[in-house]
């Protein structure tokens, strides 16, 4: 015996009558559809509970509960709602039709039912309900993946948020993956490449989530959906707690960490996940997916490819950042940007040579803020741009005042970072400031970071050596904390290398390797013509090591503390040779 194929659509009948059950059934069966019969509104439910129908054809007069008060009760289901309605009525009543159309009904047959028209009818609210749901499809799915997208996440977790909040037993945890270096793989493999790796990024989520991390699996739910770009999201439902959550995490970052082959290419690229669990009492979705992002970020400043768990700290940090943006927004260009100085010192006879610029900024309301606080805010929303060009011109207009007070000041320097440096006509700005304030253009240093310009070596070149063109002074700030070598300083046209603290910090008697370290960067700087300036001294005890090693230039709170340019004349920190008071440590070290 052939099996028959399972029908296209489901069809439930609700009429006490057998004749017109038999007689409709017949009708409908060219249209491929499996009709089920109720014979009253508890047969109707009873069948509802078992299997939902593509479409019911109600009648109107039945035994007991009428055709009215079952579709009244359908439609004040939210389920049971979604499912289309044909309503059927012996009589012409407009009052009855109206009623029905009223309680929720889809279409309504007149009868007795003609086999045309029912087709008809039937067809086109079958064609229409696949529209919709082809519709409800497509506006909730990705169309390059084929997971659910945003708006269904955010739908399936406002349900999974209600859930929790009227039962307290169950548990469910959000993981957030973007992944590392994915816009690098667009620019470089092109963005073909690129929809190639999300399409198995997705295949891997599916592929090695089990069914125990899922929430509800049906035809319009899951737990993984993508947001956008590369950024994932999976939904960990009725889990016991946040340790089952994180042995997820660990196991999905195995899973994604692993090589991709796409097109011929082998591309490696780690995820980093942010994970946010249900305790934390979310109202919405938007919360829930918010905090679940601001772990994610946390795990990539911790070095990506790993997993955080997120805290409520981290959320304040953010709400923190923002205001700081907002507000600096607004000081830029402003007295609340000011200038402290702190003096770069001849170390054989403590003289001033030159000045380092240093940005503060005080707030209104809060005060003295740190740079390590709006420093990078600046850096990464580019308000450093316009900042820096302040600091140059304060800088030049302070230099100019000294100067003029006779002192023995030789320079002013000030700190550039990567985004000055990627501003077109930068060297030209530089030129019309230095020009505009009076200045010789070797009276203006200005520091950049090993690691910054070893990030973009040829175009670091590039700029530096049409400063160098200009006259400007150029230093290396901070160096040995970078990824450079002493054999690259050849290849940039620098005038001044500054030792980092870091290294200064273990000049003494007992770790000779710091002192054979700096001896090594203070003659092969000497070898290229460059002077060398140690930061962060201290201690006497720096300062004799440093004359041994021949470092003859430094700054440091032994020599002299940042101070506002209006407040301190750089001829008042020269009334005292920094030499150390132990001359045997330097016989020592150069014995």
């Amino acid at each position: 015996m052939t099996r028959r194929a399972e029908a296209t659509h489901q069809i439930l009948l609700v009429d006490d009558d057998r004749t017109i059950q038999r007689l409709t059934e017949a009708f409908l069966k060219p249209l491929d559809v499996d009709c089920e019969f109720a014979g009253c509104s508890a047969e109707a439910f009873e069948s509802l509970a078992r299997r939902l129908p593509d479409l019911i054809l109600l009648d109107h007069e039945l035994p007991g509960e009428s055709g009215l008060e079952i579709l009244e009760r359908l439609k004040a289901d939210p389920i049971l709602a979604q499912i289309p309605v044909i309503y059927a009525t012996g009589t012409a009543k407009e009052t009855v039709i109206s009623r029905c159309f009223e309680a929720g009904a889809n279409d309504y047959i007149q009868k007795p039912i003609r086999r045309p028209e029912l087709v008809a009818r039937v067809q086109s609210v079958l064609e229409r309900q696949r529209m919709m749901r082809e519709l409800w499809s497509n506006a909730r799915t990705d169309s390059l993946t084929g997971l659910p997208n945003r708006l269904l996440l955010q739908e399936t977790l406002a349900r999974a948020i209600e859930r929790a909040r009227h039962d307290s037993r169950y548990h469910f945890a959000v993981l957030f993956l973007d992944f590392d270096r994915f816009k690098t793989i667009n620019d470089s493999l092109g963005h073909e490449i690129g929809d190639m790796l999300l399409q198995q990024i997705a295949e891997r989520l599916r592929t090695n989530l089990r069914s125990e991390d899922a929430i509800v699996r049906d035809s319009q739910m899951t737990t993984l959906s993508r947001l956008g770009g590369d950024e994932f999201v999976i939904l960990l439902g009725d889990i016991p707690d946040e340790a089952a959550a994180s042995s997820v995490a660990r196991r999905l970052l195995g899973v994604l960490n692993r090589p991709y082959s796409l097109a011929g290419n082998t591309v490696n690229s780690t995820a980093s996940v942010g994970l946010v669990c249900s305790d934390h009492d979310y109202q919405t979705a938007d919360e829930m997916l918010r905090d679940a992002d601001i772990a994610m970020y946390e795990a990539k400043a911790r070095g990506r490819g790993c997993y955080v768990v997120f805290d409520p700290s981290m959320h304040a940090a953010v709400v923190e950042r923002h205001r700081i943006e907002n507000d600096l927004r607004a000081a830029v260009g402003t007295d609340q940007i000011h200038l402290v100085y702190q003096p770069i010192f001849a170390i054989e006879d403590g003289g001033v040579i030159g000045m380092e610029a240093l940005a503060r900024w005080t707030h209104p309301h809060l005060g003295l803020i740190p740079p390590d606080r709006f420093i990078p805010v600046a850096e990464e929303t580019g308000l450093i741009v316009p900042l820096g060009e302040q600091v140059l011109h304060a800088a030049c207009t302070q230099f100019q005042l000294w100067r003029r007070q006779h002192t023995r000041l030789k320079y002013v320097s000030v700190n550039v970072s990567r985004a000055q440096l990627e501003v077109p006509g930068f060297a030209t700005l530089v030129r019309d400031i230095v020009a505009q304030h009076g200045m010789a253009p070797a009276q203006l240093q200005l520091e950049v970071t090993e690691s910054m310009i070893m990030s973009r070596p040829d175009a670091a070149v590039t700029l530096l050596q049409a400063l160098k063109a200009l006259g400007i002074r150029l230093a290396m700030d901070d160096f040995g904390t970078g990824y450079s070598s002493l054999s690259c300083l050849h290849c940039f046209p620098f005038d001044v290398i500054k030792i980092d603290r870091s290294f200064v910090q273990e000049l003494n008697g007992e770790r000779s390797e710091f002192v054979a370290l700096v001896h090594a960067i203070v003659n092969l700087a000497y070898n290229l013509g460059m002077e060398c300036v140690a930061e962060g001294i201290e201690t006497h005890e720096q300062v004799a090591v440093l004359l041994a090693v021949d470092c003859l230039y430094g700054q440091g709170y032994l020599l002299g503390r940042p101070a506002a340019g209006g407040e301190t004349c750089p001829d008042a920190w020269c009334t005292r040779s920094p030499r150390a008071s132990t001359p045997d440590i330097a016989e020592k070290l150069t014995a």
